[in-house]
């Protein structure tokens, strides 16, 4: 074979593989989006669904709870959505070399206001957890509560026993007032 002819095998060698590369891609991103958006659903179900489990709620307790997890929702999403704009604006400006002190500022207020909302239904939520929930079920709701804020039974109020009475000696915390060093950002 001449010069010419291999270097023709080659070139269509490569095309091939470069179309068999992007149709690969290409399938990798319709089938990863549509997982995404299925998983996305079917993570809400589940979670809805071990709520309930956790806590033996009845078929009614069960009705009342989609209802109530469906206005947190629906109350919710825009506010992170938002909460997630002015962060991507903050990085932003804090990846510049000259950053906007302003700007920087009144972001960090707004992501600060845009948090105790999602505080806000979060209280509002477990209040409304609570009011259809027996005694039994409001302390594993109380605990539940306790381990998506992270405390697991070490949080003040959480029940008998249950607060920081004496876990940190050494002067970072004040006895019986939990840790005060974990202040959130946005308080006063």
């Amino acid at each position: 074979m001449n010069f010419f002819s291999k270097n023709k095998i080659v070139f269509w060698l490569l095309v091939f593989l470069v179309v068999i590369n992007l149709s690969a891609l290409v399938t990798f991103l319709i089938l990863f989006s549509q997982n995404t958006t299925a998983s996305k659903q079917q993570l809400r179900e589940n979670c809805g669904m071990s709520f309930k489990k956790e806590l033996s709620l009845s078929r009614s307790q069960s009705e009342k709870v989609d209802v109530i997890l469906a206005d947190y929702r629906s109350s919710t999403e825009p506010v992170a959505t938002n909460i997630r704009n002015y962060r991507s604006q903050l990085l932003e400006e804090l990846a510049k070399d000259k950053p906007d002190t302003n700007l920087i500022s009144s972001s960090v207020e707004e992501i600060c206001l845009l948090q105790e909302q999602m505080q806000k239904a979060s209280v509002t939520q477990y209040m409304a957890l609570k009011e259809i929930c027996s005694p039994d079920q409001c302390q594993r709701l109380s605990a539940l509560y306790s381990e998506l804020y992270g405390c697991q039974g070490k949080c003040k109020g959480m029940g008998k026993a249950k607060g920081m009475m004496h876990q940190y000696r050494r002067g970072q915390g004040q006895q019986g007032f939990g840790n005060k060093m974990g202040n959130d950002s946005c308080s006063k």
